[in-house]
């Protein structure tokens, strides 16, 4: 009897085991490389042309037949910290226009203005009259530029009222107005932000939690831009596309819809349109809020290198996250080193030696920091205030204290001190009230959020590392990592004058030129430097 017992016993662990490794749970399911016929050399390869190959990546994640087979985070970027999408945002705000679709709540063919009687303008051009919605999801308005979208203007009226000079349809214009016009439309017919709509039919069937959305002043999701998502949450939605729509045996998506959509639909351009047709991953055709690429790929895709790529001849999705200048060289390296490691659609051989290596590597991602030069100002400064003049940021007072090889820098307003640490020759992580480290903390922006109450000033995340240049320059380096994807760094000058320690504080980078969540507005104005003196008593 026991023997049966333990017979029984054996066959329910080997038969649950056999559950876990075919069904989606909460997490999407991880296994070696080889095990799904992707080689570990390869994706070595892969991480060793990155390093060499002046992309700032942030994130990658790599699936094959639906399991995470490789992922990696350069520090201080985590798997827990949400990412700016960018133009990514596009592919769920047309997918949001889908589902509606499929609800009988409008139809493709359905004339923009239809939606929006009390926003249009007293003249209006006759080719708007002709715009539909389709029109819009294939990036194919007919203005020849993008309307205004300020702080105080009515974005659909600004919309509706820049006329056209070609006729909808016939040619690709990358148009951001358009797609909000899309998370319009869906807020319009279902009396909800494309967040609300989308968090029971897509977000919380994938349990994809903690995210948001920025709002426009109006209240509506931008739709194009502002959307913040972990690595994993974008695996989870590209291989939601490419399991045609279906998710633990349920459709949350359309199978026709996914055919439709992910379909080659107009002549794109975009890209380094220096780069020949055949190799540029922009001119291979636009399908609704997504591009086409090479090798049969479609993928979404936002600014500095937020893609997600569905690899359907492979069974694949890649993604990536980055700050990234030379996307297409970004891109490459996926031809380049990862379609090749995927050499079958049978398990491979395990190869013991470089998938060692392949963990090491991943374990050792990190973006690059300044190594420390010894100052003798620290015992002199540490602990101790520093009293500034007068400025634009309205800063009083700093305290800089050093212990235990970490540098805490605070930084003292009228009623208000933030402070960041910050580590030598390593990224150390602290909460804030800030997004800049010279600015004050800003009012909470307009969000649609994943959550039953209001977040009065939500709590901000923020990495840094600090180094002594020489004796008398302090620099710090920050990634204000769920808020922007560029790096700032900051200097405190030092220099010992008949006595008294006078110091400048300054900005090194600016926020690299980039908004910080993509939402309107958020662009840093040029300050000068700060001046004041240590005070030693």
């Amino acid at each position: 009897m026991k023997k049966q017992i333990r017979l029984l016993f054996l066959l329910m662990l080997v038969f649950g085991l056999s559950i876990t490794s075919t069904a989606q749970t909460k997490s999407l399911m991880r296994s070696t490389p080889e095990s799904q016929g992707v080689s570990s050399k390869y994706i070595v390869d892969f991480l060793n042309a990155i390093d060499t190959g002046n992309v700032e990546m942030h994130s990658f994640m790599l699936i094959r037949h639906g399991n995470v087979v490789a992922e990696g985070w350069w520090s201080p970027y985590g798997p827990d910290y949400k990412h700016i999408m960018y133009s990514a945002s596009k592919t769920f705000t047309a997918t949001a226009i889908g589902l509606a679709v499929n609800e009988k709540r409008l139809k493709l063919t359905d004339k923009v203005i239809s939606f929006f009687p009390a926003s249009v303008p007293d003249t209006l051009c006759d080719y708007m009259k002709e715009l539909t919605v389709r029109d819009m999801l294939m990036m194919s308005t007919g203005q020849d530029q993008e309307p205004r979208r300020g702080q105080n203007d009515d974005w659909i009226r600004s919309f509706l009222s820049k006329a056209q000079t070609d006729k909808p349809g016939t040619i690709f214009r990358y148009n951001n107005t358009a797609t909000f016009m899309l998370s319009s439309i869906v807020q319009q017919v279902t009396g909800e932000t494309v967040f609300n709509y989308l968090l029971p039919r897509v977000f919380k069937p994938l349990d994809i939690r903690g995210i948001d959305w920025d709002l426009n002043p109006q209240g509506i999701n931008l739709g194009m831009i502002g959307l913040r998502l972990r690595t994993e949450d974008m695996g989870k939605f590209g291989q939601l596309l490419l399991q045609q729509g279906k998710w633990n045996g349920k459709q949350l998506i359309p199978k026709a819809w996914i055919a439709e959509a992910t379909s080659y639909k107009i002549d794109s351009r975009g890209g380094n349109e220096r780069i020949p047709a055949e190799i540029n991953d922009w001119f291979q055709g636009y399908c609704y809020q997504m591009w086409r690429g090479r090798h049969n790929t479609v993928r979404l895709d936002g600014l500095a290198g937020q893609f997600v790529i569905l690899i359907p001849d492979y069974d694949a999705v890649v993604v990536m996250t980055a700050n990234a200048s030379n996307t297409q060289k970004e891109m490459n390296y996926v031809w380049d080193y990862l379609l090749p490691a995927m050499k079958s659609d049978k398990p491979l051989a395990e190869d013991l030696g470089q998938n060692s290596e392949l963990k090491k590597k991943i374990a050792s991602l990190t973006l690059p920091v300044s190594k420390s030069e010894p100052s003798s100002l620290i015992q002199r400064i540490s602990g101790k205030s520093i009293s500034f003049q007068e400025n634009n940021y309205n800063i009083k007072e700093a305290k800089i204290t050093f212990t235990n090889g970490l540098c805490l820098i605070a930084l003292k307003r009228d009623a208000e001190t933030v402070a960041i640490k910050a580590g030598a020759d390593s990224w150390k992580y602290a909460n804030t009230s800030i997004t800049s480290i010279l600015s004050a903390m800003r009012a909470p922006s307009m969000k649609s959020r994943d959550a039953n109450y209001t977040i009065t000033q939500p709590v901000i995340k923020v990495a840094a590392n600090y180094s002594w240049t020489d004796n008398y320059t302090l620099e710090l380096n920050a990634r204000f990592v769920e808020e922007s994807i560029s790096g700032e760094a900051v200097v405190f000058k030092f220099e010992d004058k008949d006595g008294v320690l006078n110091v400048t504080l300054d900005r090194k980078t600016a926020r690299a030129g980039m908004p910080i969540s993509g939402g309107p507005g958020g662009m840093m104005r040029p300050q000068g430097p700060l001046t004041g003196k240590l005070i030693e008593n």
